[in-house]
């Protein structure tokens, strides 16, 4: 025989189980419906997510939160139970949160008889309105969350609805892991909150950055010419970028080093992998400022080799010349060994494809069809591929020669590009060589 409480435990995740797809569907109702209220702001919005809470995790509340305590039956434990569906509305920054908040007291504003508010025609999904917002958390940060109630009044499914930044949702996710799941007794527990502490006001000061770096291409004339707004946007992510490490290199190294020329190459890079400048509702980046916030949080020994998971080998003479350069130098030149630390921290993939994908597009820079189209309009083709080719290999020996973080500057590109056209535009006026010569591309240091 169990205790009872161990019984009440059984029941309720039995239950739940058994009502799991009917509150399946009621969260999906519910993220159509606040995806409506939200219309028209997708400047502000990322998203809406919502969860049905899991067995495990319902054991554990009704353990921790006593609700065996004041429940004797499994049904009104989770007909009870504010948070039975997970709705959180995503946004980009702190600011954002108070302006969501807003539009919810815009339009619940009709008064039910079981206290909550609805909006006007839409009776059955109703908010706590009357509750102070933000709330304060146990961990003394504010918190925008409110109850819900979805159905007829006396047989509604209740929910809780919450509005976080990017910021918010990954500290959430952090705490929740070290501190929520952690049930072990901690030593030196007022440090690991101090650090945490810590480790929180950085997001939050990343989450600021960040602000200014949108409200800034938000002034932006709509008419300003687009070469413009680029320069401005890629400036303003890489002195982000460069805030950031420079506060991690002297807490970690006590000293700091000139990186802003590679946080320029980084910034460049990261907009143009995400195609940043072209994305609608600028989804690219928000993916980008989100990874930013990631980043922040994280510790990062500067002092420490950089490893890759393998050779790496792509069968693309241009990328395999390089790569093996760099892979060579990643752990004795500082510079490009910083530059590689940041990319691998602030890029999602292997250290390998981050690699790779930098590769990728400097090739990709240089091997513009503008730049060979003369040969392409005077010789056949393959002529004219096969000197495109040897061209590059000659590009990729001379900047691998060179062998400092220059050889990816924007100049020293474009520098390169102009070789490339104009050996192009000379060699086309006459018929294609026997052998492609070796020509001076870029003269290394």
């Amino acid at each position: 025989m169990k205790l009872f409480v161990f019984e009440l435990v059984q029941r309720a995740t039995e239950l739940l189980k058994e009502r799991r797809q009917g509150l399946e569907e009621k969260a999906a109702e519910l993220q159509a419906h606040f995806s409506q209220v939200f219309a028209g702001h997708a400047e502000t919005l990322v998203g809406i997510n919502t969860r049905v809470k899991g067995e495990e995790s319902l054991k554990e509340k009704i353990l921790r939160r006593g609700l065996y305590k004041s429940h004797t039956y499994a049904e009104t434990i989770l007909d009870n139970m504010p948070d039975l569906i997970g709705l959180r509305v995503e946004c980009r920054f702190l600011a954002d949160e108070a302006a969501l908040a807003a539009i919810l007291i815009e339009r619940f504003t009709e008064k039910t008889a079981d206290g909550f508010y609805c909006a006007p025609g839409f009776p059955d999904v109703r908010l706590e309105m009357e509750e102070m917002q933000p709330q304060i958390q146990n961990n003394g940060q504010k918190i925008y969350k409110i109850d819900g109630a979805c159905g007829p009044i006396g047989a509604a499914t209740r929910f809780e609805l919450q509005i976080k930044a990017l910021v918010h949702v990954f500290w959430a996710e952090v705490e929740h892991e070290i501190i929520y799941k952690n049930n072990s007794y901690m030593l030196m527990d007022s440090f690991m909150k101090q650090m945490l502490e810590l480790a929180y006001q950085n997001l939050s000061q990343v989450d600021n950055q960040l602000y200014l770096i949108y409200s800034q291409i938000q002034r932006q004339s709509v008419n300003h010419d687009e070469g413009t707004r680029e320069d401005a946007l890629r400036a303003l992510f890489a002195k982000t970028i460069s805030d950031m490490f420079y506060v991690k290199m002297h807490k970690n190294l006590g000293f700091t080093l000139d990186f802003r020329r590679s946080c320029d190459i980084l910034s460049r890079y990261l907009l143009a992998r995400h195609e940043a400048l072209n994305a609608e509702e600028g989804a690219g980046v928000t993916a980008l400022l989100s990874r930013i916030g990631r980043a922040a949080a994280e510790e990062i020994d500067f002092s420490s080799p950089l490893e890759l998971e393998d050779e790496l080998k792509s069968g693309i003479p241009f990328v395999d010349i390089l790569a093996e350069h760099l892979t060579s130098q990643m752990n004795l030149d500082f510079e490009w060994n910083m530059l590689f630390r940041m990319l691998f921290t602030l890029e999602p993939g292997s250290n390998i494809e981050d690699l790779a994908n930098l590769l990728a597009m400097l090739r990709k820079r240089l091997s513009d069809d503008a730049l060979y189209a003369p040969l392409f309009l005077s010789w056949p083709r393959e002529a004219a591929e096969g000197f495109k080719q040897a061209l590059l290999i000659h590009a990729a020996h001379q900047m691998a020669a060179d062998g400092s973080v220059r050889i990816i500057y924007d100049e020293t590109l474009e520098e390169i590009r102009r070789s490339i056209a104009r050996t192009a535009a000379a060699y086309a006026s006459a018929p294609p060589p026997q052998s492609f010569p070796r020509v001076t591309l870029w003269s290394p240091a």
